[in-house]
């Protein structure tokens, strides 16, 4: 996908006589320049000409060193482009809204004093915000680059266990706050290296939070905002995660391990969902007029005023693309949040709040707190939040909505996602099943709620299924995702959310309550063929293949050294790379079991090349239907969710409507003529 192109100097739409005029370069001010503001301190180790762009297969996780950037003319990047081809340039130097020396030296100043305070970048916000118009270009690549070591709160990442975590605050009410407590996060990876020191927030942290959010929101100013504003800004945030890729690939690896592949999975979700949410807002945010039906009255409906203060607690596998679908539908709503992303991507929680803030938001409309559970509790259950909008376990969703009472819980949950394979397929074409399904089952590690649970079908087909799948699996390799090559797909990271021996555990039981263990993994130790130091520090396991099994088939094993745990294995979601399998000679067995027993309803794959038992899974499946294709793929047009009523969620996000309504309240009109019309009035 290419960049977002910018309005070219001097285009004018026709038919825009009532737009606001757009102001002469020579007179507009340069913001953050004879604004009557001290001139900060500039001795910083950020001091400096902008660097240039990186290159954009550069891994490194480190900033450029300074150099000078010169931002071509317009002429000479049309010049420079294909001919013939109408190329739009970017902004050139007269277009650049931002005074980049003054704001060099306030970035630098905020860093020096280590990174707390009021936000050298949200301060613009009312004079930006007063400069624009609708022919106000987007941040240039200049703008972009200046923003660099703002945006990013490290130098580098950390790397060994001498490394200094990356200390992180809470965003409230336009400054960087630290909590009275904090906790070191270790990587995922190595537990040995500290990867950042977290703010382990309270009530009081909340509390001040929900403080500013209720102000802004008594303060009636978000009603004078404009969609068109907030779409400019959700624009530029989309430009700048485009722009800092490679830096957002590395900081997505780092946090969470997995492949390039899927990195650029959650990485590209979150482009591609600003684009299309902008893109489709006026669409998605239309009202309804209601025809004439009683003479002098006019009746309408809309469904998108503001819901009020928002909640949004995001989780650790897609640590960009979930929270900038939330964020951005959010945003766009006009509703003030309160974003709690998960422990596991602190980093990257900072990282998109400043993003948002240097896209031009208004810094009252949102903060972000950091911290644990229950520590943090009462920001889901205070009353002056309208709306939470949590994607993780149904656990955390059901004890959210239990201290809420009948306040309103969007969510997004689990999935225990089986696959139907029907009979009609040759050798060959099993084989290109299994190695989709293993994809769906091994990919990022188990680490999705769209990762494959089992197979099921007739005894005949699932049989030879799972020899091949066993197949499948021997191409796949225990390691550190991070270490694999970009072209490497076939990787099976740590467990994140569990332990090692959990997985051990499962297979253990099952094989006790008589499951046929038809491949054996769990816990790898050292001396068995795996990094020895990459074993010591990390949750490693191999994948593991049970079944066949029944709907029946229940185990109790400890789980995660917390205590038995009594379950059963056809129902309960593992995130583990533990495949199951099961026989059913009837496809309205399987529809009945995925009705009635199976409490999931994300999504359903079903393979066949029969168009009755299509239609049939149509008539009857709720939630995401995958037909011959595995359960991962997930794409934002699709509104990614479940039926909405179970434990696998009641939304769906992505859409544009479904996303931004979420955040929304309802508005029924009815508007009667004062006086009736007449043709003698004067």
């Amino acid at each position: 996908m290419r960049a977002l192109s910018t309005t070219p100097p001097g285009s004018r739409p026709r038919g825009t006589c009532a737009a606001p005029a757009r102001p002469s370069s020579r007179l507009r001010r340069t913001i953050g320049r004879d604004e009557g503001q001290d001139k900060p301190p500039c001795a910083t180790p950020h001091d400096g000409a902008a660097a240039p762009r990186r290159c954009r297969h550069a891994m490194s996780p480190q900033r450029c060193p300074p150099a000078t950037l010169r931002t071509p003319s317009g002429r000479e990047k049309f010049a420079a482009s294909p001919a013939g081809r109408d190329v739009r340039p970017n902004p050139g130097e007269e277009e650049i809204m931002l005074d980049l020396d003054t704001l060099r030296s306030e970035i630098a100043a905020f860093n020096a004093r280590g990174q707390t305070g009021p936000d050298p970048v949200a301060r613009l916000y009312r004079e930006r915000r007063k400069q624009w118009s609708l022919f106000t270009p987007r941040l240039s690549d200049a703008e972009i680059e200046a923003l660099r070591p703002y945006i990013f709160c490290y130098e580098r990442l950390p790397e060994t266990p001498d490394d200094k975590p990356i200390p992180l605050r809470n965003f409230i009410g336009g400054e960087w706050r630290p909590a009275a407590r904090s906790v070191v996060m270790h990587a995922q990876f190595d537990r040995r290296i500290p990867l950042c020191e977290l703010p382990a927030s309270d009530e009081h942290d909340v509390a001040a939070a929900l403080a500013v959010a209720e102000d802004y929101w008594a303060s009636l100013e978000w009603a004078d905002e404009v969609v068109s504003y907030r779409k400019w800004v959700v624009q530029n945030f989309s430009r700048i995660l485009e722009y800092f890729m490679e830096e957002c690939l590395a900081e997505i690896r780092h946090q969470i391990p997995k492949t390039r592949l899927e990195a650029e999975k959650d990485f590209w979700e979150a482009k591609r969902a600003s684009d299309h949410l902008a893109g489709s807002v006026e669409k998605a945010m239309q009202g309804e007029l209601l025809p004439s039906l009683i003479s002098g009255h006019t009746y309408w409906k809309n469904d998108f005023l503001p819901a009020g203060i928002c909640a949004i607690i995001t989780p650790m596998n897609f640590i960009y693309g979930i929270p900038a679908i939330q964020i951005v539908g959010c945003y766009l709503s006009g509703s003030p949040f309160i974003f709690k992303g998960h422990p596991f991507a602190a980093i990257t929680n900072t990282t998109l709040t400043r993003m948002l803030i240097a896209a031009g938001a208004d810094p009252r409309a949102f903060q972000k707190i950091e911290g644990f559970g229950k520590d943090i509790a009462s920001l889901a259950s205070d009353p002056r939040v309208k709306v939470v909008s949590v994607t993780g376990s149904d656990e955390t969703a059901r004890k959210i909505q239990e201290a809420r009472g009948l306040g309103k819980v969007v969510f997004e949950g689990g999935g225990v996602n089986w696959a139907w394979v029907d009979r009609g397929f040759d050798e060959s074409e099993l084989r290109r099943i299994a190695e989709r399904l293993t994809y769906s089952k091994l990919g990022f590690s188990s680490h999705k709620c769209s990762t494959l649970h089992g197979i099921v079908g007739p005894q005949e087909v699932i049989e030879p299924l799972t020899r091949l799948m066993n197949e499948e699996f021997d191409r796949w390799v225990v390691k550190d995702p991070r270490k694999a090559a970009p072209e490497e797909t076939r990787v099976i990271g740590p467990l994140m959310v569990h332990k090692a021996q959990t997985t051990t555990n499962i297979q253990e039981a099952a094989r006790k309550a008589g499951v046929p263990i038809i491949r054996e993994g769990g816990k790898v130790l050292e001396g068995q063929g795996v990094d020895d130091d990459y074993v010591r520090n990390a949750e490693v396991v191999r994948p593991v293949i049970l079944g066949p099994i029944t709907p029946e088939t229940t185990i109790t094993c400890d789980w995660d050294g917390k205590g038995e745990r009594t379950f059963r294995l056809a129902t309960t979601e593992f995130f583990q790379p533990i495949l199951c399998t099961m026989h059913m000679s009837n496809f309205d067995d399987f529809l009945r079991f995925s009705l009635l027993v199976n409490p999931y309803d994300l999504i359903v794959s079903v393979w066949t090349k029969d168009d009755a038992v299509i239609q049939r899974a149509r008539a009857v499946l709720g939630g995401m239907l995958k037909e011959n294709d595995g359960t991962d793929s997930a794409l934002e047009w699709e509104a990614f969710g479940a039926s909405g009523v179970g434990p696998s969620g009641n939304t769906g996000v992505g859409e544009p409507i479904s996303t931004i309504l979420m955040f929304c309240r309802r508005q029924k009109g009815r508007h009667l003529v004062f006086d009736p019309y007449s043709p003698q009035r004067a």
